[in-house]
């Protein structure tokens, strides 16, 4: 592969990535494809980084895509280059993938046109020579299809499934009371009942505190929807027998955010596996609350009982108010 040709990969590549929600698009379809089959070919040759980080850099929009053109192509290839290198021989005491977090795909491009070009000046923390290694391909083959599949990999740094940051910013631009032109404000709030109810038992928690955030605001006098009222009142009586035995061993439970933004990211955040394990790594004693607390059954049990009350209550005050209106009709 010349300079000039994987310059210009790495462009398209990074293309897909800034715009990795635009669903399924058939050129980024193909140039997935082509970057899977590339590897495929030859999983553990000189070329394979290149391939590899192409597929980092596509990973998201694999992720988002609405079917699964590219996904087995990608999956495949990927489990292959890990397998053909992940055991190499090394004398290195580090690699770049062992602390590249999601921010970091950013510098991708760059980092390829200096891989490829050993004149090209090179001001990376970690050396070519480690950047080339096996091993660390095969680790950033593993974050791709961590990224694709999350939770499918190991010994990689965990990160947001993608799109997270996306309902983080569209929850709290609606909490905040500004919601972005042409939300859909019924969907935004409802959103969160349909994870809850449909939430596997380790995500559930996440999910839970995502409902209660959003709760405030379904609840209040600037949300008149009594159907989404219906589908938040469901899923949290769902979720309570669930907790019906919560009993634990704290003293005290550390207070979750109260600003509601606040704790409908911390919600998102700890409804993922990887999520929780970035919660776990970024936890500050005295700024955040401990793992266990927020997860603690009778500490979500309690806030589940605040959130229903306040709920029901509102549906109540809205089906009241239109009888009265409609008795009152001449």
């Amino acid at each position: 592969m010349t300079i000039s040709a994987l310059e210009e990969l790495s462009h398209a590549w990074d293309e897909i990535r800034a715009d990795f929600d635009s669903l399924s698009v058939d050129a980024y379809d193909q140039k997935v494809l082509d970057c899977a089959a590339r590897l495929a070919a030859d999983p553990g040759g000189e070329s394979a980084y290149a391939w590899t980080l192409g597929l980092v850099l596509m990973a998201p929009y694999l992720a988002w895509a609405i079917d699964d053109t590219g996904k087995p192509e990608a999956g495949a290839a990927l489990r292959a280059t890990d397998g053909a290198l992940r055991d190499r021989p090394c004398r290195h005491d580090q690699h770049p993938y062992l602390d590249h977090e999601e921010e970091a795909d950013l510098d991708l491009p760059d980092q390829l046109r200096g891989l490829a070009d050993p004149d090209a000046g090179w001001e990376e923390n970690h050396s070519r020579e480690e950047w080339l290694c096996p091993r660390n391909v095969a680790g950033f083959a593993r974050i791709a299809l961590d990224i694709i599949e999350p939770g499918s990999a190991e010994d990689i740094p965990p990160r947001l499934p993608t799109g997270t940051r996306i309902t983080i910013d569209t929850l709290a631009a609606v909490l905040h009371g500004y919601p972005e032109p042409g939300t859909d404000l019924s969907y935004v709030l409802s959103s969160p009942a349909l994870d809850l109810s449909l939430a596997d038992p380790q995500d559930r928690p996440g999910h839970l505190l995502t409902v209660c955030a959003v709760t405030g605001y379904a609840a209040s006098d600037m949300f008149e929807e009594t159907s989404v009222l219906d589908e938040l009142i469901a899923a949290v009586e769902q979720t309570l027998p669930h907790y019906a035995q919560a009993a634990c061993a704290h003293d005290e439970h550390a207070a979750p955010p109260h600003w509601a933004p606040d704790l409908a990211e911390l919600g998102t955040v700890l409804s993922s596996p990887g999520g929780r394990a970035r919660y776990e790594l970024d936890h500050r004693p005295a700024r955040d609350a401990p793992l266990a607390h927020l997860l603690c059954p009778a500490f979500l049990t309690s806030l589940a009982e605040e959130s229903l009350s306040a709920l029901r209550a509102r549906r109540t005050q809205l089906t009241h108010g239109r009888t009265t209106s409609a008795s009152d009709a001449p």
